[in-house]
């Protein structure tokens, strides 16, 4: 698995962290029942994106993902008087005094070991009773897996995130744009990408989309209008005939809280 993918892979769990965390909760008013309703959202979003990157053969198999919660609570005026890991270390580094927002999205890397492991999630704060939970999950990959591509061939990430695609009539054109020929073009692509320009584009809106689906209250065809597909069937074919990642088995969790 290249670089550029992995943090691909890290960026699009870390958004959608982001983006759930913007949620409108007044934590101070909280049930366990509903702290335990976010903890299980949580896991809803990183099973959802673990299932579609697999699916869309981004992450090897390789790329292991642990189901199994990892919760932690600390009251805030006794973090002085407890041993602390360097998971907990940096959970705690990321706390600013005074608390201005409720949830707080969680994206660490810790290298130990061999393995690179991704800790990613959320933490809430209770005003009331002073204190943080957070509710993570853990994805961990090799050092031995990891590929460093050529410098090289960044300039497809620009082309990719920061060129006009819709100047262009062809991928042959946008080659040319570029100095490339269309078969060395396709040919970086594929060891970049692991994938051709179009399918690797459409990729990346399908990732988009994703979390619209997730963490939006659009409609479907609102979705695929914001994402740059043609049309809602043409989305819907991409998601369950190209992949087989049907759009209905995307939670929309905009509606469960």
């Amino acid at each position: 698995m290249n670089i550029f993918l992995l943090s691909l892979v890290d960026k699009s769990i870390e958004g959608a962290m982001i983006r759930f965390s913007q949620t409108p909760i007044k934590s101070a008013l909280m049930s366990n029942t509903h702290l335990e309703m976010l903890g299980n959202l949580v896991k809803k979003i990183v099973d959802t994106y673990c299932s579609f990157f697999k699916c869309i053969n981004m992450a090897p198999v390789q790329y292991q993902y642990n189901p199994n919660r990892i919760k932690k609570r600390f009251e805030v005026t006794a973090i002085k008087d407890i041993p602390l890991n360097e998971l907990d270390k940096k959970l705690l580094s990321l706390i600013t005094f005074p608390i201005k927002t409720p949830i707080i999205p969680i994206n660490l890397h810790i290298h130990q070991s061999g393995r690179i492991f991704l800790y990613t999630g959320i933490g809430v704060f209770e005003s009331m009773n002073n204190t943080i939970v957070f509710f993570l999950y853990e994805l961990s990959i090799s050092d031995d897996l990891i590929r460093y591509t050529p410098t090289s061939l960044r300039y497809l990430e620009e082309i990719l995130f920061e060129v006009d695609l819709s100047k262009y009539k062809s991928i042959r054109e946008l080659a040319n744009s570029v100095g490339k020929n269309y078969n060395k073009f396709q040919q970086d692509c594929r060891e970049y990408f692991r994938d051709t320009f179009h399918q690797f584009h459409n990729k990346i809106k399908m990732m988009e989309a994703l979390e619209d689906v997730m963490l939006s209250n659009y409609s479907l065809k609102e979705i695929a209008y914001k994402n740059n597909f043609s049309d809602y069937n043409s989305m819907y074919t991409l998601f369950r005939k190209k992949y087989g990642f049907p759009l209905h088995s995307i939670p929309r969790l905009m509606f469960e809280i």
